[in-house]
């Protein structure tokens, strides 16, 4: 294995001491800043070519503001930064092969780093710290004022290249504190505000049966519901149940779902002297089948597969969200769940109408197809997507063809990527394979297809 060390010169891996190795690894080190030092001289001066003015918009992050609307107050850089035209971050996202919403950080974090925390730029442009550690900074401190940057850029520049993370977000709630009291005072009256209840699953591909709960709410209530699932995992073992602590408390979750189905919430109710007096009401306990929406897609073959006796039973089906899944698995969430069976549909299948709104059937055809945004490098889910009309709709009443409105002619957009292509800044084509391909404006095109993003060669 070949590596090329600070001269040039190349050197084979196997062959160096460890002074040699460790002498490397500083190389690459250095190496890597200047590369991502690279990054954000060139995102910054992107901006100073597309600064925002009232023909263009404004970039934003939730999606940019209309040609004609200029508000300097939702430009993706931070206090006292220049505002950036809308769409310019696109064909940076695009160039370095990342999401939009990756590169609309990078914009941010050139643009709060050279205007409002400069002494850490410096350190940046000196190779004295690590880039990724100067954009965190840039990340914790966008919220804030300019001032509050400034005292965080000042407290932090002469020993960030020795702290951690601690530090960081210690000189940052001091920050908070001095320059917006009112954060912490807002905090304390709207705790509740961030109290939430959140179903996580993995990312497609990791999906194995196993999804995770997060909780945030009042201290005594998670503490006593704590106790509870404790209680439980604890019968569980006393059951003959012979999984960890930790699996055992999950199963318990469970079972509480399972027999808990109606609550008296009359205790929640009433608290203050003035209130309403509510009578108890009865309520019973049933058990209760868990109701989960999984869209699941298995072939006839595998189903059949599932059926034999076979005991090399690998069938698998593709649970939306998820990814690939068991038969088996999905045998036991059926088992064990209300299910509601919808038609099956033939994605092969071209309806159309004539008006603009596509039917439910052909809004599902499209959905299944596209997956996510088909935009390059967006994995926004398909079912959090518009539905574009790749060749514009023209009315009937005006010309327009009948039939205008079908699944060869809808593609998923984000809400943001669908502004930018109307803008007329990208255009793309599905071609007759069902991939996209997109044309941007300086030039690039790029062709997204079922397993990823590809830039096309230029002409």
């Amino acid at each position: 294995m070949l590596e090329v060390d600070a001269m040039g010169q190349p050197v084979v891996v196997e062959d160096l001491d460890a002074d040699w190795l460790l002498a490397l690894l500083d190389d690459a080190k250095i190496a890597a800043r200047v590369a991502e030092r690279s990054k954000l001289r060139l995102a910054a001066q992107w901006c100073v070519r597309h600064p925002a003015t009232v023909d263009t918009g404004v970039a934003t992050w939730a999606g940019d503001s209309l040609p004609g609307v200029l508000n300097v107050d939702e430009s993706l850089g931070g206090e006292g930064t220049p505002a950036v035209s809308a769409f310019a971050p696109e064909p940076v996202a695009a160039a370095l092969g990342v999401s939009t919403m990756s590169g609309m950080k990078l914009i941010a974090d050139a643009l709060d780093l050279q205007h409002r925390l400069p002494r850490i730029w410096r350190l940046v442009e000196d190779l004295t710290v690590d880039p990724w550690k100067a954009r965190h900074v840039a990340q914790a401190t966008h919220p804030l004022s300019r001032e509050a940057a400034g005292y965080v850029d000042a407290r932090l520049a002469p020993k960030l290249a020795s702290c951690g993370f601690a530090a960081i977000q210690t000189a940052v709630a001091m920050a908070i504190a001095k320059y917006h009291p009112e954060l912490l005072e807002q905090r304390e009256k709207t705790g509740k505000k961030g109290w939430h209840v959140t179903l996580r699953h993995p990312a497609p591909g990791d999906a194995d049966g196993t999804s995770y709960l997060d909780v945030a709410g009042d201290t005594l209530d998670l503490t006593a519901f704590h106790d509870l699932v404790c209680e439980q995992a604890a019968a569980l073992k006393a059951l003959g149940d012979t999984d960890e602590l930790e699996v055992r408390k999950a199963k318990a979750l469970g079972a509480i779902a399972s027999q808990q189905a109606t609550l008296d919430l009359t205790a929640l109710i009433g608290d203050g002297d003035d209130d309403p007096v509510v009578e108890p009401v009865e309520t019973s306990t049933p058990s209760r089948r868990p109701r989960t929406v999984l869209y699941a897609h298995a072939s006839l073959t595998d189903l059949l597969h599932l059926n034999s006796t076979l005991e090399d039973n690998t069938a698998v089906g593709q649970v939306e969200k998820l990814g690939p899944a068991t038969l088996e698995k999905l045998r036991d969430w059926v088992g064990r769940s209300d299910v509601v069976i919808r038609p099956v549909l033939d994605l092969n299948r071209c309806p159309a109408v004539d008006g603009h709104d596509p039917s439910e059937e052909i809004r599902e055809i499209v959905i299944l197809r596209d997956g996510h945004c088909v935009f390059p490098w967006c994995n926004v889910d398909a079912r959090a997507t518009d539905l574009d009309h790749i060749d514009p709709y023209f009315p009937m009443d005006e010309g327009g063809p009948p039939g205008q409105t079908n699944p060869h002619n809808l593609a998923c957009l984000c809400r943001r990527h669908h502004r930018c292509k109307t803008s007329g800044r990208w255009r793309y084509r599905r071609r007759p394979d069902g991939t996209y391909e997109w044309h941007g404006p300086h030039g690039r095109s790029y062709l997204v297809t079922p397993l990823g993003t590809l830039e096309l060669p230029t002409n």
